[in-house]
């Protein structure tokens, strides 16, 4: 009669425990995949359209080679999250395969929380460096007058812009989400010329909302104070891009954090918090399914009961 509140209990405890750190995953999900998307579509835009200038009309977009340069850094450090979440990174796994089942799962958490432990470093590595270059050169205000009160926005602590970087890009990767959730249940109502109208105008919708973030970014980066190194044709302050390295680091590393925590608080073993440690049939990606896992639920739930 004991044991049956216990498991009970431990069940609880571990979904309680899930749930923040599923909505952290879902929600950087969601902004890389869309921030890729846009890296991707704008390099090959830029590129293609400089091509095209150089060969048709005589002359070379000046802030082809700028823009794609830093897009591409940001494709591949933004990519990190992506790979790791998805297991899709290179993976020795000799001596794992001859080890038992608990055996795995303490190498696959050792592993993950070592590898967390330094992509973590690297992203302070790179951080210093960032601001190494940034000098005295500063786009964000040192603080935002909200009436009642002041926000530290370029004054604040690391920690806490850390936190709040976290918490900003998961709303909005979660918002995302649902714009793109409610936008296929609103196109599923419409077919043929009305649905490609709406797409069209969603499309428009977008556009404009891009144009306006983009123009608000421009305005401060225009608006900078002190002693800046910027590109040669665009006049973007170098260090801007470099923060994308750090930030690429740190949702690496929290990948793989998250990674081992997962086989902490789970029967199973995992290589991130989504994709289990097992050999995936062919087409099918588990990272996609999104969610807790049914089979787990169910054993949890044969646990309480």
């Amino acid at each position: 009669m004991t044991d049956q509140p216990q498991a009970g209990h431990g069940g609880g405890w571990r979904n309680a425990l899930k749930a923040p750190f599923d909505w952290i995953d879902s929600g950087l999900d969601w902004f890389e995949r869309s921030a890729l998307i846009l890296c991707v579509a704008g390099m090959a835009t830029v590129t293609v359209g400089n091509v095209i200038a150089r060969n048709l009309l005589g002359f070379s977009l000046q802030f082809a080679n700028d823009v794609a340069q830093m897009l591409l850094v940001m494709v591949t450090f933004l990519g990190i999250g992506i790979g790791a979440r998805h297991a899709r990174h290179i993976r020795v796994s000799a001596l794992h395969d001859l080890l038992p089942h608990l055996g795995q799962k303490i190498l696959l958490v050792i592993v993950s929380f070592t590898t967390a432990w330094l992509l973590f470093s690297l992203a302070d590595f790179a951080w210093n460096y960032a601001g190494a270059v940034q000098r005295t050169c500063r786009v964000l205000p040192e603080a935002v007058d909200l009436g009642l009160f002041s926000l530290p926005v370029g004054g604040m602590p690391l920690a806490a812009g850390i936190v709040a970087t976290l918490v900003g890009i998961a709303l909005a990767g979660h918002l995302i989400r649902l714009i793109s959730e409610g936008g296929a249940r609103l196109l599923d109502r419409f077919d043929g010329t009305q649905r490609q109208l709406m797409v069209l105008a969603a499309l428009v919708v977008l556009a404009l909302l891009a144009w306006g973030i983009f123009t608000v970014f421009i305005g401060m980066v225009e608006a900078r104070s002190g002693q800046c190194r910027v590109t040669s044709s665009t006049g973007f302050p170098v260090y801007l891009n470099y923060m994308v390295v750090p930030l690429g680091f740190l949702f690496g590393g929290i990948q793989f954090f998250l990674a081992g925590v997962r086989n902490l608080i789970s029967p199973e073993n995992y290589l991130s918090w989504y994709q289990k440690d097992e050999y995936e049939e062919e087409g099918v990606d588990p990272g996609m399914t999104g969610g807790f896992d049914p089979e787990e639920d169910a054993a949890e739930e044969r646990d309480r009961g």
